[in-house]
């Protein structure tokens, strides 16, 4: 007897193995059946593998993209609580992304096409460039420049930031968007490792990128309270200062998403 057909095919999982002789009359001998029976994956098994998805959750949150990418859009103001709220927003983007394909692939049992994946790959590259010209964009855009009124005969001359509320409201809800893309992006790898994961069970498929995107979402949490606390420090040494971050965030970005579409990084 092979390995089951249908619903159950390429499930890992306890399978029973029967063995017969027969003799020259054709009869089979009762005596020479066996079931071999699998076994099922241990506790500390299953414990060890969530821990592993969480620890890689952990070391994947800093790949260079995705911090390239949540520096980039969390460098706007500074603010530990600011900064935390984005890199949460992305973490929540990325994980929720990575759930729905593994739900569609495990439990429905559809594949994706392989384009998708690499289109998500190459538009990376495409958002970060986007990313550090946007950066760059809004230094010009919010540049101090003089306004002056009168009150009678006085002129008086006063140092203006310029605003732009719309602008905003598309950076306080740009990281979801960008954690989608990098979660598909991300999601093609990470799927061809689940059919060695869940061990019989879609479940246990979809609690390995549950704990892997905790991971994740701790890991940009940190990041966030660093990076944020680090603008902090900055911007009250000047605005001159807090400018110059941000350029160089901007430079990086660009930088680093021209390598991604050459194949360098």
């Amino acid at each position: 007897m092979g390995r089951a057909s249908g619903p159950l095919a390429g499930i890992a999982g306890p399978e029973a193995r029967l063995s017969a002789r027969a003799d020259f009359t054709g009869k089979v001998e009762p005596s020479t059946i066996s079931i071999n029976r699998e076994p099922a994956m241990p506790d500390g098994g299953l414990l060890g593998l969530l821990l592993l998805g969480f620890g890689l959750g952990l070391t994947h949150a800093f790949d260079a993209d995705h911090i390239m990418a949540v520096t980039s859009l969390a460098s706007r103001e500074s603010g530990w609580r600011r900064t935390l709220r984005f890199c949460g927003a992305w973490a929540v983007g990325h994980g929720l992304t990575l759930l729905t394909v593994g739900l569609i692939a495990l439990v429905l049992g559809w594949h994706l096409p392989e384009a998708l994946y690499g289109t998500a790959e190459r538009l990376v590259g495409v958002v970060l460039v986007a990313l550090g010209l946007w950066v760059w964009w809004d230094l010009w855009r919010r540049r101090v420049h003089l306004r002056s009124h009168r009150h009678g005969n006085v002129t008086h001359v006063h140092l203006v930031e310029g605003h732009g509320g719309r602008h905003r409201r598309w950076a306080d809800h740009s990281p979801v968007f960008v954690g989608v893309l990098h979660g598909l992006a991300g999601a093609a790898p990470l799927m061809a490792l689940l059919p060695s994961i869940q061990a019989g069970s879609a479940w246990l498929g979809l609690a390995y990128l549950l704990v892997f995107s905790v991971g994740v979402l701790v890991s940009m949490a940190g990041f966030g309270v660093a990076f944020g606390t680090l603008q902090d420090w900055v911007a009250r040494r000047g605005s001159g200062l807090m400018n110059g971050l941000r350029f160089v965030v901007g430079g990086l970005a660009i930088g680093l998403g021209g390598l991604w579409l050459a194949g360098v990084a």
